[in-house]
């Protein structure tokens, strides 16, 4: 394995509470994006948020700015618009229409297309596809999604248990919803869509930080074993974080690369999806190395006997 430093004996545990303080104000912005989110407030996709999604496409352009008035006249007023591609002198368009439950499903997209050949003539639109979800399937999808999130949780909290010990599990699960909440926290509060793909990206991450988590955390427990009498807790957690600082670079540096094109060139529904992951990766090698084990740490000064304190 490449190692980018040759026995690294940097005091990450020096500015523990720093961190740590960080993250708490970080965490509470995440549970205020769930709040927001549990009320609804924020940018639903249309399998969370009840409506439709139609993909328009036209073989000349047409302003958006017309766009958006045609569609606030004709009562669409709240109807979010996107345009995705250009080819030649034509225009592709995605727009998001909350759910009207005075109207049929189905009937949404055939109305937006004859709104805007009525208007824009000369553009030639045509519908491409809709995806419409009504109330009850997607408090259906919600529901089951939060489900998907408390069971793997839930698995996360038994495998550290067995693993490892009680401490080791509680301060597995914290990062793991550390992370959870700050990359929550910076979907909904920049406005990008939340939907089943940012879930999946979500879960994904958590994975990946438990790994990266339980990397460190075996290296201590390794050396609980062997080097517990020549080292107080604190300096053994220092040694274990440092023991295995290139192996986490390494690791969240190739899979960063890798995510790295596809944020910047991906589809629109792909660039969102890499860039949560890209996020996920950033977050959960910070909380391997500053969040995980300064929990270890600070629960041992507050149970373990004054001699390993040190």
């Amino acid at each position: 394995m490449f190692r980018w430093f040759n026995e690294p004996q940097i005091d990450f545990m020096k500015p523990r509470r720093f961190f740590l303080a960080i993250s708490t104000l970080a965490c509470l912005a995440g549970i205020y994006a769930g709040v927001l989110l549990s009320q609804g407030k924020v940018n639903l996709g249309t399998d969370f948020g009840a409506g439709v999604m139609l993909r328009l496409s036209a073989t000349n352009g047409v302003a958006m700015d017309q766009i958006r008035q045609t569609l606030k006249g004709e009562g669409y007023a709240k109807a979010q618009i996107q345009q995705v591609k250009e080819e030649g002198s034509g225009i592709k368009l995605i727009i998001k229409i909350k759910q009207d439950s005075s109207k049929e499903v189905g009937t949404t997209g055939g109305e937006v297309l004859g709104v805007f050949n009525k208007n824009f003539p000369d553009a030639h639109f045509t519908l491409d596809g809709s995806d419409e979800v009504g109330p009850a399937v997607s408090q259906k999808l919600r529901d089951v999604a939060f489900e998907a999130f408390l069971l793997s949780m839930l698995g996360i909290l038994l495998y550290i248990a067995v693993r490892f010990d009680f401490r080791f599990g509680v301060a597995a699960i914290i990062t793991t919803f550390h992370d959870i909440l700050v990359v929550l926290g910076i979907i909904i509060l920049t406005g990008r869509e939340f939907n089943l793909l940012q879930v999946t990206a979500l879960l994904t991450l958590a994975g990946y930080s438990l790994n990266d988590t339980v990397v460190t955390f075996d290296r201590i427990r390794e050396n609980l074993k062997l080097l517990v009498k020549d080292h107080s807790f604190i300096s053994l957690v220092n040694l274990s974080v440092n023991e295995t600082l290139s192996r986490t670079i390494n690791t969240s540096g190739t899979v960063f690369l890798t995510l790295l094109p596809l944020c910047l060139m991906g589809g629109d529904t792909l660039k969102d999806f890499a860039f949560t992951l890209l996020l996920g990766v950033v977050v959960g090698t910070y909380s391997s190395i500053f969040v995980a084990s300064p929990i270890l740490v600070e629960w041992n000064l507050l149970s373990g006997p004054k001699s390993q304190q040190k």
